[in-house]
């Protein structure tokens, strides 16, 4: 059977460039593994066969669970979105604002690097500009213009992880700030720059 498509060549031809094409093949499949390994490491490495996301939280103020594929092969699921938006809210007064995906991959990918089999606790998605400048007046530790208002950021715990391993396994993940926080017991992640505390 003769070949289809760019490679196709006559019954006669097919013979002689076989190890022509071959060659070519093999050449291309190595350029394409080469230029593969040359593109950075990110929250992207956590797709499954089929390239499906996923997480599962624990609201420690609501009480509420979520388990939900965002991504489906190449496709994002809206209905897993706005359910992930919803659970991580401001639980203080009901606002939901779209959570970064970037925060989704890089929870995605510190759960993978963990190895955790338990869902992330959430102390803190969300923040409305209201209960932020309520938070902010009351402590030091939180900005008046905390990542936290923009979706950015979320204050986290894994019940199976050690604190200081999964702050020191956010920080080798070098995708956003990083900060660890022993007294309330949770590490604080988002997408912004990349510093550590």
């Amino acid at each position: 059977m003769a070949l289809q498509g760019p490679f196709a060549a006559s019954q006669t031809e097919s013979t002689i460039s076989s190890s022509l094409l071959g060659r070519r093949r093999m050449l291309g499949l190595g350029l394409a593994a080469a230029a593969a390994s040359l593109v950075p490491a990110t929250s992207w490495a956590s797709q499954g066969p089929a390239g499906d996301r996923a997480l599962s939280f624990y609201n420690t103020h609501t009480d509420e669970k979520l388990s939900a594929t965002y991504v489906r092969g190449s496709k994002l699921d809206k209905g897993a979105l706005t359910d992930i938006n919803h659970i991580l809210r401001d639980f203080r007064t009901g606002d939901v604002f779209p959570i970064d995906l970037k925060l989704l991959d890089l929870l995605t990918e510190l759960h993978r690097k963990t190895g955790s089999k338990q869902p992330f606790q959430i102390i803190s998605g969300y923040r409305s500009p209201k209960t932020n400048s309520i938070l902010s007046a009351e402590s030091s530790g939180v900005a008046k213009r905390s990542m936290h208002l923009d979706g950015k950021a979320i204050d986290i715990r894994l019940s199976d992880v050690p604190l200081r391993e999964l702050h020191a396994t956010a920080v080798s993940l070098k995708l956003g700030g990083v900060g660890m926080y022993t007294g309330s017991n949770f590490v604080h992640v988002d997408t912004g720059r990349v510093r550590y505390w």
